[in-house]
């Protein structure tokens, strides 16, 4: 805290001697400015100055002392420029010169100005505002609103309520844009004349007819939204009316068109499909509708017909026979378990064992030809529409053993004598290495397989393995003083260059990943990957 503290002040101190070296370098240039006679400029700068050090009374008195000499100089010229016929540069000096009294007072500091400022600025501005005024109505009149705008604009500045410039200002700022909405209206372009009207709306509802004209123009689109879906010009009429529905949703019944066009030729389309058996094409047409308009003609109770028409029952077989079969069945459980979590709409999922145990037992032969004619009973009897079968060509664990072997090698002692000479001895003893290696690989052909003539429709081959294996040291002395030995001609020695090997083994893991965690990987990956491939299945395509 107190280190904190001591860096807050001088920063501080750094920053007042900062400020403290510009304010006099400001007050050095103002006086130049002004022993030159450069009032304003001097004034400017002692104004500078004042702001970053108001308690400074001889700031203050400077600043004062250089703004009066500036006001009486604008004076004099305030009163040549009016006396020569000059108003508008006589208005402007007074508003300059009544801008620079109003800055100086709020920093304090009360200047004194000439009373006859005021009396030449009235008198200029009765002259220049009526010259001005004159200019705007000539402008107005020749349709020039950019010009005239920018005409009133200035005497609005001067004195806002000179005459009737406010309505002028107005009428030179919408005009235009009226006339570019009526010129939009009578080339058809509704909307467009609308949005352009809609602006001045925003700003003057009470601006002309622009309330009704935007009516008008709403109307015609509507029209011809209406005119585009009774000849069942879909498109356009949802183009039309869906206009004129996000500018004003309540008006007459342009939400109900609206919805007809733009669902009537999908609710179209969907029976059309429906009708010739692409069930799950009818089921997302009549959602969208149903999704959209919520109660659209009977859209509801067709998405549930397509719905039942679209449902697509299969039934899962796995084929592995002796060691193999517990795995299998292992991998089926997770497959259909798969297959339900992809949370297919249409896909219903069933244990064909399940189903029928005799079917299922003779359906595929030992060439794995499948009879057609019990394809067939379970399509008539169990309503089912296909198989999938898995065969299991190659399922093998290998769990392996550990393998341990005595190693010899040396155990060295470091010591330092009372002289500082280091001297080492290095001190024979065995160790031992341990290795051990899991292992299991899984290639199976999986075939979903049509019920009505045993079409194969969807098919692949998938290998996949996975394997971990482990190799540690264990000593029971200092393992980190344990070094590598080498034999050579019949004697051991010390292997430095191998000491950070063997180190890693001392410190390596001694845990595998076991058979059974190897089989969750596998299968999952595996089932995941069918399950993905069956649930983009579309028997429509």
């Amino acid at each position: 805290m107190r280190k904190s503290s001591v860096k807050t002040a001088i920063f501080m101190l750094i920053v007042l001697f900062t400020v403290g070296c510009m304010v006099k370098k400001t007050m050095k240039k103002a006086g130049e400015y002004e022993s030159a006679g450069m009032f304003k400029d001097a004034s400017e700068l002692y104004y500078k100055a004042c702001i970053k050090r108001p308690q400074k009374p001889e700031i203050k008195i400077a600043l004062k002392r250089s703004g009066q000499l500036y006001i009486e100089e604008q004076a004099d010229n305030i009163a040549q420029s009016f006396s020569r016929g000059d108003y508008k540069k006589t208005v402007y000096d007074y508003i300059t010169t009544k801008d620079f009294i109003e800055k100086l007072s709020s920093a304090g500091i009360d200047l004194k100005p000439d009373p006859a400022m005021k009396r030449c600025f009235t008198d200029a501005s009765e002259y220049y505002l009526a010259q001005r005024y004159e200019a705007g109505q000539k402008t107005m009149g020749d349709q020039k609103y950019e010009e005239a705008k920018a005409i009133f604009f200035e005497i609005f500045k001067i004195n806002p309520d000179y005459k009737d410039t406010r309505n002028y200002l107005k009428q030179a700022t919408f005009e235009p844009v009226y006339q570019d909405g009526a010129r939009l209206y009578g080339e058809g372009k509704y909307m467009d004349a609308y949005r352009k009207w809609n602006s001045i709306f925003e700003q003057d509802k009470n601006y002309s007819d622009v309330g009704d004209q935007m009516k008008l123009a709403l109307n015609e689109r509507y029209k011809q939204g209406s005119v585009y879906l009774m000849n069942e010009n879909f498109q356009d009429a949802a183009t039309a009316l869906g206009e004129v529905f996000r500018v004003d949703p309540n008006f007459k019944d342009v939400k109900p068109l609206y919805t007809e066009a733009r669902n009537e030729p999908v609710y179209r389309s969907a029976n059309v499909f429906l009708g010739n058996g692409k069930c799950r094409t009818a089921y997302y047409a009549f959602d969208n509708v149903v999704k959209d308009a919520g109660t659209y003609k009977d859209a509801a109770e067709q998405r549930e017909k397509a719905l039942a028409c679209a449902q697509y029952p299969i039934a899962v077989k796995t084929s592995a026979q002796g060691s193999r079969t517990a795995a299998a069945q292992q991998f089926q459980a997770l497959l259909i378990s798969k297959l339900i979590s992809q949370k297919n709409l249409f896909l219903k999922v069933y244990d064909l064992s399940a189903v029928d145990q005799r079917i299922e037992r003779s359906l595929v032969n030992s060439l794995g030809n499948f009879d057609v004619n019990l394809l067939r009973q379970l399509g008539n009897k169990q309503n089912l529409k296909a198989v999938l079968y898995i065969d299991f060509t190659e399922l093998s664990r290998n769990e392996g053993s550990m393998i341990k072997a005595e190693k010899t090698g040396f155990e060295r002692t470091v010591t330092k004598k009372a002289t500082g000479e280091i001297s080492t001895f290095d001190k024979q003893v065995k160790y031992e290495e341990s290795s051990k290696r899991n292992s299991m690989t899984v290639t199976l052909t999986y075939k979903l397989v049509s019920v009505e003539n045993g079409e194969v429709l969807v098919s692949n081959r998938l290998t996949e393995n996975k394997n971990d294996e482990i190799r540690f040291a264990t000593y029971y002395g200092t393992t980190d003083n344990l070094y590598p030995a080498i034999f050579q001609n019949g004697v051991y020695s010390i292997d430095v260059g191998n000491y950070k090997s063997l180190q890693n083994l001392l410190h390596a893991s001694k845990s595998i990943t076991s058979l059974e965690t190897l089989t969750d990987k596998i299968f999952g990956s595996v089932s995941q990957n069918i399950a993905g491939s069956i649930n983009n299945f579309n028997p429509e395509k």
